[in-house]
């Protein structure tokens, strides 16, 4: 099994890969808000909405269709869900809901937002998209998108990376990938789809341009490999 990571911008390092599997920054978001409650929220001492700050696009989109062979999975929000479908309409083979469990609670008069979407793209037939169900209501969710293996801020209750996902949910999309496949993650964060690659055996090559989270997931794949490793030679013994 390959791991490679790379450090910096996905613009200037994306290379061939069978499948794109990314979660990239949300084009259109507004916020900044603080959100503190009881209930569900009770665990998170705040989290903060993403607002633009990275000055999102889906400039990359185009460099990631030519650099995948089989097709994409794409997280999105209602924000541009339309845009990013638009970018590769033809393409679509449909769309996925993360139903986020324990997301916080309506601000600002607004609604309820408790999904999160994952588009579909087909480049060629490869890809087991029968694998896949079109709604996830992945368990033991803590407040908001964080997953119960959320990375916090040092001696804090504050999430360190945002828009973590669930190893879970990743596990999940990877079953619809062939074995072998080589998956791209050029929006890699703290090394989600990575650690859920490494234990679901495919190769997986992923970008991020933050060296904090870059540490994080070279960090996190490590310890995955170590695990998988210890669990194969287990498996072999027994």
């Amino acid at each position: 099994m390959t791991v490679e990571l790379l450090l910096g911008d996905c613009l200037d390092l994306m290379s061939q890969a069978d499948v794109v599997v990314t979660d990239p920054p949300y084009v259109g978001m507004k916020g900044g808000t603080a959100i503190k409650g009881n209930g569900v929220t009770g665990q998170i001492e705040e989290s903060v909405a993403l607002g633009d700050p990275w000055g999102a696009s889906l400039d990359w989109v185009s460099r990631a269709w030519d650099a995948c062979r089989l097709g994409m999975m794409v997280f999105c929000s209602h924000h541009f869900i339309g845009d990013l479908q638009a970018a590769l309409r033809e393409y679509v083979v449909g769309l996925v809901v993360w139903h986020k469990r324990n997301s916080p609670p309506a601000q600002n008069n607004v609604p309820h937002f408790s999904n999160e979407y994952v588009w579909l793209f087909k480049k060629t037939p490869g890809i087991k998209w029968r694998a896949l169900e079109t709604f996830y209501d992945i368990p033991m969710l803590q407040a908001g998108c964080f997953a119960t293996e959320r990375i916090l801020k040092p001696g804090t209750k504050k999430a360190l990376h945002p828009t973590q996902k669930p190893v879970a949910l990743m596990k999940e999309l990877l079953r619809a990938v062939p074995d072998g496949a080589t998956v791209l993650d050029p929006f890699m964060g703290t090394g989600t789809t990575g650690v859920a690659c490494v234990q679901t055996g495919h190769e997986f090559t992923g970008i991020e341009i933050n060296p904090g989270y870059f540490a994080i997931a070279e960090q996190r794949i490590t310890a995955a490999q170590h695990e998988h490793r210890q669990l194969t030679l287990q498996e072999a013994a027994d």
